[in-house]
């Protein structure tokens, strides 16, 4: 009888742990809406990919080096379903960020050697489209990869202004991103922390004829996101 009792008991205790436990799953019909909205907040770290000439035939330059210092980024966001595992963002918003060129090279006006930095800074207003693959969801998260393109305008752009001691870059850019996050689901909102890298498509260098642009064949954004987002 006690082994009947110790059975039944082992078959009911699970059954009600599962029962309790699927109460607890924060909003169980969230994925199941057509549209959502929300927005994210984050920090982003834009820097150069630098296409080099052969810098032994570039007179008077000897190295460039390229620093990315911290930036800041807000969107807002539209998601489309387009089934279980798989959503349509679009998510447009404003981006600051600051870049720096170091240039070893004789300067033409002292002609003595030395290091001249350039700093870039770039307002963009962004518009970013992206896939997103998402996995079963397991209690009150499930994870994500994302990929997609952007189009971004830099209102900060001095690409016309005639000043040899800038360095301009073209105002518009076409860029591939790439991420992957985790989606966790509270009582009233969703949290999602997210990271996600860009590479430029465009090339970005404005031949204006100062001695900084002849050791470029090309220049290109790379970038690394983190963000945070509230659906």
């Amino acid at each position: 009888m006690k082994i009947r009792l110790i059975a039944a008991l082992l078959l009911v205790l699970p059954l009600n742990s599962s029962a309790q436990f699927a109460r607890l799953r924060n909003q169980p019909l969230y994925d199941k809406n057509d549209l959502h909205f929300g927005f994210h907040m984050g920090l982003n770290w834009y820097n150069f990919n630098l296409d080099l000439k052969d810098l032994s035939t570039v007179p008077d330059i000897f190295a460039v080096e390229s620093e990315a210092l911290p930036g800041y980024n807000i969107n807002i966001i539209s998601n489309l379903r387009l089934g279980e595992h798989l959503d349509l963002r679009f998510t447009p918003g404003f981006a600051a960020t600051t870049r720096q060129l170091h240039f070893d090279l004789i300067n033409p006006f002292t002609s003595e050697r030395q290091t001249i930095t350039r700093q870039i800074e770039s307002s963009y207003v962004q518009f970013p489209f992206h896939l997103k693959f998402k996995s079963v969801r397991i209690d009150n998260y499930r994870l994500y990869v994302m990929s997609g393109m952007r189009y971004a305008n830099d209102l900060a752009s001095k690409a016309k202004v005639v000043d040899d001691n800038l360095f301009k870059l073209q105002r518009h850019s076409l860029d591939y991103e790439v991420g992957f996050g985790a989606d966790f689901y509270f009582e009233y909102f969703k949290f999602s922390p997210q990271l996600r890298a860009s590479w430029g498509l465009t090339n970005l260098l404005v031949q204006d004829g100062t001695l900084p642009v002849n050791a470029f064949d090309g220049l290109r954004t790379r970038a690394v996101l983190i963000n945070f987002t509230f659906e």
